[in-house]
């Protein structure tokens, strides 16, 4: 066998465990398209602490508490119940381009921008959060036909820059987020339910978006560890969708 023979073998194996890496690493975490992008193409891929401008979102269940205590005796029912919430919602996450990050019991954290760039992250993070709330209104009228619990929610987003990498123990690690402005969205989510609205965004995300879209300044919230009050938006709606209302 000669040596280019033994070359191109060596290539063949090389890149078959790089996408067989790609997808272990991100078959969970990315839709399967996006996966295959990645595949296609490792040099997209920047694994290990890199600094970028990102856009997150934290989406959770409003009055949890309650709907988990009517299933004391039926914890099954309620897993079944959270798994078609997270189902319905995480495909629109995945359909606009969005990587899971964690579930934390009723609670999805996603972020656009990374592995892959985005450069229309903020918008495509507010078409998701729109279309998330759509279909969880389809959802609630099946869950009514069932008799069952409906399943109300409320958001937090924000866009910034971030590191984002595998973080983690040598022995377990996730491909994740850190940093202050990650830290903004997860406190925006709850302080959605506080001003009674549903979804709560930054003032960053408010200035990179389209006129495609209806908010409403809000507040400066008071954040801890931080001097200065974040100013805060709600988001609305699509106007589109406001003026058909509105007829």
């Amino acid at each position: 066998v000669c040596s280019s023979d033994l070359m191109t073998f060596y290539n063949f194996v090389e890149q078959y465990f790089l996408r067989l890496r790609i997808r272990q690493q991100f078959g969970t975490y990315l839709s399967p398209h996006m996966v295959k992008k990645l595949q296609d193409n490792p040099k997209l891929l920047s694994l290990g602490g890199v600094t970028k401008r990102l856009t997150f979102l934290f989406s959770d269940i409003r009055g949890f508490t309650p709907i988990s205590e009517k299933y004391q005796s039926d914890p099954q029912g309620l897993t079944t119940l959270i798994n078609r919430f997270l189902d319905n919602q995480t495909e629109i996450i995945l359909k606009h381009g969005g990587t899971i990050d964690k579930y934390m019991g009723d609670c999805i954290m996603a972020f656009w921008g990374a592995p892959l760039d985005d450069e229309q992250q903020v918008e495509n993070v507010t078409k998701a959060i729109i279309e998330m709330r759509i279909s969880l209104e389809k959802l609630n009228e099946e869950l009514n036909k069932e008799g069952l619990d409906q399943i109300n929610t409320g958001a937090g987003i924000n866009t910034g820059l971030c590191v984002v990498g595998n973080f983690g123990s040598s022995s377990r690690f996730d491909y994740s987020v850190l940093g202050d402005s990650v830290n903004l969205a997860a406190r925006l989510e709850p302080a959605a339910k506080q001003y009674g609205v549903y979804i709560l965004v930054g003032e960053k995300v408010y200035e990179a978006s389209n006129d495609e879209f209806a908010f409403r300044f809000l507040d400066f919230l008071s954040v801890k560890g931080k001097e200065i009050p974040a100013k805060t938006y709600e988001l609305i709606d699509r106007k589109d969708s406001i003026d058909k209302r509105s007829i």
